[in-house]
């Protein structure tokens, strides 16, 4: 075996790169926490400066430190691109410092995390399977919530990671409040169609169709009616579209990343 490895050094390669995807399945979440923690104090004082700003946290920097090739990941809270553009959209439209309320947050980032706890007038609570970051450890699809208990739900990159997502759609919609909002988003894809397969379980596989090792499909444009079909008003929102190019530079954020703004019909 260890000289048929050495005469093809291919199949090494193969075989590392097959076994990533598990190997990052099987890290456990708060280790992952730490690993990012880690990083990020040390960005924070390499990229020290006042080029970008984060909305999030408030903090300035030379540039946001690296994610997945890209300078998009604040230094001081994490916050990626789309996490910032969905700050300034619950900032700027949704008014959410002002207008306070009951607000789920599920799958929760820390960036946003923070932001939302900071006002008064916010009575937030998080949800998650087993994120480390969450308040309450519960299944989307079976939330332990009376009906109309939110008046915004906040869910981001959760539902490409659930094989019932219908059932997790129709939860979101009866724990909102009627007239309520739930800010809603997938990884984008260049597909009109969506694509799974509840069969695929390998993490590799899945890596390859969908791009991530723990994602069950790849959303495409025919989403929006998926998430029509318990009773949401839906717009697809690209909210850096609506910035001036001041504004997106400031904040390091690009058009591409939308999301979809759901409105639970009033009563």
């Amino acid at each position: 075996m260890r000289s048929g490895v050495a005469k093809n050094p291919r199949n090494a390669h193969d075989l590392v790169m097959a076994s990533y995807p598990a190997l990052k399945a099987a890290l456990p979440g708060r280790l992952k926490l730490a690993l990012r923690r880690s990083f990020l104090r040390v960005s924070s004082i390499l990229n020290a400066g006042s080029n970008v700003s984060c909305p999030c946290c408030g903090s300035s920097f030379r540039k946001f430190a690296r994610f997945h090739g890209l300078n998009d990941q604040c230094p001081r809270c994490g916050s990626l691109m789309r996490q910032r553009a969905v700050t300034l959209y619950l900032r700027d439209v949704l008014r959410v410092p002002e207008r306070g309320g009951d607000i789920l947050h599920v799958g929760p980032a820390s960036s946003i995390q923070g932001w939302l706890v900071s006002f008064p007038g916010v009575r937030y609570v998080s949800v998650d399977l087993d994120s480390p970051l969450a308040d309450i450890q519960a299944d989307i699809t079976d939330l332990p919530f009376p009906d109309q208990s939110y008046d915004l739900i906040v869910c981001l990159h959760v539902l490409e990671h659930v094989q019932e997502d219908r059932k997790a759609i129709s939860e979101l919609f009866r724990v909102l409040r009627p007239g309520g909002k739930a800010v809603i988003q997938v990884p984008p894809s260049p597909f009109e169609e969506t694509l799974e397969d509840p069969t695929v379980t390998d993490p590799a596989e899945r890596e390859r169709r969908y791009g991530q090792y723990d994602h069950v499909r790849l959303c495409g444009s025919d989403y929006l009616g998926r998430l029509e079909e318990p009773g949401f008003g839906v717009t697809r929102e690209d909210y850096a579209e609506r910035l001036n190019l001041a504004t997106r530079s400031l904040y390091e954020i690009h058009a591409g990343e939308p999301f979809y703004a759901c409105v639970k019909p009033p009563a």
